[in-house]
């Protein structure tokens, strides 16, 4: 039955319509943030043991949090890259210019703390009091466990990498 709502929240999620307009994803990073996404959805799924009835509720918000995040987070994204090029083309700001810019980072940060308790608490005619715990806590705990499977995998490429630097060795040292 998971498989099944999983299978058919992934085939909704693909099937909706993309906002191209704002910006074209190309290749790799368009690739990498559907799976992302997707594996995101399943777990959710999963983690949460939603129904059917529960995913057709669930989902649609989860969306719409999701974007609204992310607005927050380009936002930001774009004050730290005007501080960013500042500093590259070392320019001096002025102790007001950095106070506004800190001041408006905080404010950022503020309101996505809102919005993330707005969310979470605006859930609860969909889930349980136990999958909203779950909720809570998923973000980090599906960081985590990405954390440690790219250390994971960077270790596996880091031993062969090492093993094939060691055998060319040897092999020079035959000459």
């Amino acid at each position: 039955m998971k498989q099944i709502l999983a299978l058919f929240l992934i085939s909704g999620l693909m099937a909706q319509e993309h906002d191209w307009g704002e910006k074209e994803h190309e290749g790799r990073d368009h690739d990498r943030s559907e799976r992302m996404e997707s594996m995101m959805i399943w777990r959710l799924t999963d983690d949460l043991e939603l129904s059917p009835e529960q995913a057709e509720k669930f989902f649609p918000r989860f969306r719409k949090h999701r974007g609204e995040m992310d607005d927050i987070r380009k936002q930001e994204r774009a004050i730290g890259d005007e501080i960013g090029d500042n500093i590259h083309k070392e320019q001096d700001m002025s102790k007001d210019d950095v106070k506004k810019h800190i001041e408006k980072v905080s404010e950022l940060r503020k309101k996505r703390i809102e919005l993330e308790t707005e969310y979470l608490l605006g859930m609860d005619d969909v889930l349980t009091p136990r999958q909203l715990a779950l909720l809570g806590v998923f973000k980090e705990r599906m960081m985590q466990d990405m954390r440690g499977e790219l250390k994971e995998r960077k270790g596996k490429r880091g031993k062969f990498k090492h093993k094939k630097k060691r055998n060319r060795g040897n092999r020079r040292r035959g000459f």
